[in-house]
């Protein structure tokens, strides 16, 4: 997968500014790659940012954790990682129970974009963004509604007056969910593919420490 100096350039930026999931998701719109290749060159960018890739960090964390005499490195560098990979993937279970519970039960309309709000976001270098939040419309039972999205990005992603279609629970008719990708499984993915990192590095260190007796 090839990336012009601009393209990246853009997505670093993204990054810099805690953007994560916008640099993802143009890495795989302007690239046309799948999630997963975008997650993957996306790691990569932040690993070129941070100057050291993140297997050097791991490397470090247990050449350190090996300097303590009387420490079962494996168990506690294994602790850590797969603790964090257990909670990423328990969040990701939650969040897919969490929207098919909700599909179930929800009525489906059309909506349409009718409006964005814009800020701007900065980095520590004092770089800047502009970032917006689509404002959606829709109608139930003669009653119009409007639902600002709690997610914004550093472009366009409707146009106004774009349809959308739209779930909601008929009982709130104020809570929706927009039916799309993006809305409804993007973070599931993302969590499920840093949780099962985490828990993969954590399972390596246990097994390849686990048992080794501490350096002196």
């Amino acid at each position: 997968m090839m990336i012009t100096p601009e393209q990246k350039e853009q997505a670093i930026e993204l990054i810099e500014m805690g953007e994560t999931l916008d640099a993802v998701r143009y890495i795989k719109e302007t690239l046309n790659i799948t999630v997963e290749e975008a997650l993957l060159l996306t790691e990569k960018l932040k690993e070129e940012i941070d100057g050291r890739s993140s297997n050097d960090e791991f490397i470090h964390m247990v050449e350190e954790a090996r300097k303590k005499p009387d420490v079962d490195v494996g168990r506690i560098v294994g602790a850590l990682f797969m603790s964090l990979g257990v909670i990423m993937i328990a969040v990701v279970a939650y969040l897919v129970v969490s929207n098919y519970q909700f599909s179930q039960r929800a009525l489906a309309v059309k909506g349409k974009v009718i409006d964005y709000d814009t800020y701007q976001s900065r980095n520590d270098n004092g770089a800047s963004t502009t970032m917006y939040t689509p404002t959606f419309q829709y109608t139930f039972k003669g009653k119009t509604y409007t639902y600002k999205s709690t997610t914004s990005t550093s472009s366009h992603d409707y146009e106004i007056d774009e349809i959308v279609d739209v779930l909601f629970d008929p009982d709130e008719p104020q809570e929706i969910l927009i039916d799309t990708f993006w809305e409804k499984w993007f973070l599931p993915v993302l969590l499920g593919f840093m949780g099962s990192m985490f828990s993969g590095m954590g399972f390596m260190a246990y097994r390849l420490l686990g048992n080794k007796s501490p350096q002196h």
